[in-house]
């Protein structure tokens, strides 16, 4: 954005102003435009020099204008707007070309980086009848804009988009902006827009999801990922860990568990234990049991401790008593694990339930031994009625 053409100004007609400087100097100013038309800017300079120095305010202002226009030819913009400066300090240019120089002056000082000065001659000819308006507007846009002033910025990038053909990078700029000026609720409502006219873009797609993150309007990020997913907008295999985080943000655990239990079997995500775990925490947090049950059941990232105490805990609260007990005394556990203290109980109440008392007491022996269980295993038994 910050790449644009510097106006060079053309040369101003000497012939309207003969009659006020010598004809010298009329001819020797002829002569060094005829050099600078052939770049041949050392021979010009060597006549303008003299010509800069003269008393007559018109004859210097001539020299500095050819000057200025040989170091802008030679993309030495900070010396073309010494000469430029004197020109405007010498004023005795018609109002039209005097306009015309401060206007080259706010475009050197943009490049340049001096802002303060850019903004500083833009706004003197901002109703100026000589200078298009929208480019006035675009210099003052960007003056703000990379001078870190982005609320100040802001309206006059909105003027500029309305005069514009090729919109596009300069909504970027608007949304920067207002994101830099923390304006959430317009970046928000430029993002839309650009959305609707720049449909296949996943980048701004992206960031309107990432703003209503950031904004706390967890619904409205869920609904946009949702529908960029669905049309095909965003890449899926990468965005889809987003997708299941912001569905979990909203609690919508089993719509998690069934977009990753697709995503798994259409080989989108990689069948491995690290997304079992994350499929399994999704079916459990959203209650869905049966769905639970068949993965801790048939995966074998499922045949571990942790999870056939899991799948026996699910059957308990089932009443599935049998199926709880064949799942734990079907699994090895480690004897001095807290898991195996864990399953012992377990499989004791499943026993009780059934009122195999001996069975369970035996149980309540086995996980009183237990260093991690064996408090728990006593209070139970007391509980229970049983000795132990």
């Amino acid at each position: 954005m910050k790449k644009f053409i510097i106006l060079i100004l053309l040369s101003i007609s000497i012939l309207y102003g003969k009659d006020t400087i010598s004809k010298k100097v009329f001819k020797d100013l002829q002569k060094a435009q005829n050099l600078i038309d052939k770049k041949n800017y050392n021979s010009a300079i060597s006549i303008l020099n003299p010509i800069s120095k003269s008393l007559n305010p018109m004859e210097k202002t001539y020299a500095f204008q050819s000057l200025a226009n040989i170091y802008i030819n030679k993309n030495n913009y900070k010396k073309a707007s010494v000469y430029y400066e004197k020109i405007v300090q010498i004023n005795t240019l018609e109002k039209k070309d005097l306009d015309k120089i401060k206007f080259s002056l706010s475009k050197i000082y943009l490049v340049n980086s001096d802002y303060k000065k850019s903004l500083k001659y833009s706004f003197q000819i901002i109703n100026s009848p000589h200078i298009k308006k929208s480019e006035v507007n675009e210099n003052i846009a960007l003056g703000y804009y990379y001078n870190n002033q982005f609320s100040k910025a802001a309206p006059y990038i909105k003027k500029v988009i309305s005069s514009k053909s090729k919109k596009e990078s300069w909504y970027k700029m608007l949304y920067s902006s207002y994101i830099q000026a923390k304006s959430y609720n317009k970046a928000i409502d430029t993002l839309k827009y650009m959305i609707k006219r720049y449909t296949k873009n996943e980048s701004y797609w992206m960031q309107l999801i990432s703003l209503y993150q950031t904004s706390k309007k967890y619904k409205k990020s869920l609904a946009t990922l949702e529908l960029a997913y669905n049309k095909n907008i965003i890449n899926k295999s990468k965005n889809l860990m987003y997708l299941v985080n912001i569905l979990f943000q909203n609690k919508l655990y089993n719509k998690a568990g069934l977009l990753l239990e697709k995503s798994i079997n259409s080989g989108v995500l990689k069948n491995n234990s690290k997304n079992f775990n994350l499929l399994i925490s999704s079916y459990l947090n959203a209650k869905n049991y049966k769905k639970t049950i068949k993965k801790l059941s048939t995966s074998p990232y499922g045949k571990t401790s942790k999870y056939q105490l899991i799948l026996g805990n699910i059957y308990y609260n089932k009443a599935l008593y049998n199926k709880a007990i064949n799942t734990l005394k079907n699994y090895k556990f480690k004897n001095t694990s807290k898991q195996s203290g864990q399953a012992k109980i377990l499989l004791a109440l499943s026993f009780f339930e059934l009122k195999d008392l001996d069975t369970a007491k035996k149980y309540l022996k086995k996980a009183s031994l237990n260093s991690y269980e064996k408090r728990r295993a006593k209070n139970i038994a007391k509980s229970l009625g049983i000795k132990i």
